[in-house]
């Protein structure tokens, strides 16, 4: 297995980058990904990409140049949305986890290629996720399983993607919860856990995010 350069986009406001490193390095190392792990946002452009086979963006798309007690704004350029599309276009992988459809445009590239948007989330709590596909290369060997951590409510274009997974709690019922497609000559393939460690270190959730990989990579 030939090893893959990827670019990770991480951390925001909300989600302090050790736990997503500690988090996701050992799937990277698994499936011999060389990740490059960042947090600045100015790093996800055209040239940054050539050369690597994966890109995962896990933080939402809010900054505050001016301060916490000031509004955010929006980080990502259309430029960067466009090398996102091209990116994939072109034969790369690309995996939005968790936040990474948040806070940002809906009306350009990145929102075609992520084929979803995120509305809004409760409070952590405890719920189920439902593995809708089992013949899908990237659910195999997963399971249905409980999991505390936010439950992310999204829009999602079901009439052009592969839907893997619903979450569902009893308090605030179902929402789509993974999906993978073509897009392009490349491949892209959304999870929505992830808020806290133990969420993303949950072995099941381990098992989708590897395949994930894979299947972004064509190695499957």
């Amino acid at each position: 297995m030939a090893q893959a350069k990827a670019l990770v986009i991480i951390a925001d406001r909300y989600h302090e980058p050790g736990y997503i490193k500690e988090g996701l390095g050992p799937v990277f190392a698994a499936e011999n990904v060389d990740a490059e792990f960042t947090e600045d946002v100015k790093a996800l452009s055209a040239k940054n990409l050539r050369g690597r086979q994966l890109l995962v963006i896990h933080r939402d798309g809010m900054i505050w140049p001016n301060g916490y007690d000031q509004p955010y704004v929006m980080w990502m350029t259309r430029e960067q949305e466009q090398a996102v599309a091209d990116f994939v276009r072109n034969g790369g992988g690309f995996m939005p986890l968790h936040n990474s459809i948040a806070i940002y445009p809906k009306d350009g590239p990145y929102r075609e290629v992520c084929a979803g948007h995120f509305i809004f989330h409760p409070a952590v709590e405890t719920f189920t996720v439902h593995i809708i596909n089992k013949k899908h290369p990237v659910t195999q060997g997963a399971e249905n399983y409980e999991l505390t951590d936010e439950q992310h409510f999204v829009e999602c274009d079901v009439d052009r993607v592969e839907l893997l997974s619903r979450s569902h709690s009893e308090t605030h019922g179902e929402s789509h919860d993974g999906w993978a497609y073509e897009y392009g000559k490349g491949r892209v393939c959304f999870l929505a856990n992830g808020h806290i460690l133990e969420a993303i270190k949950h072995p099941m959730y381990q098992i989708l995010l590897k395949n994930a990989v894979q299947w972004c990579l064509r190695r499957t």
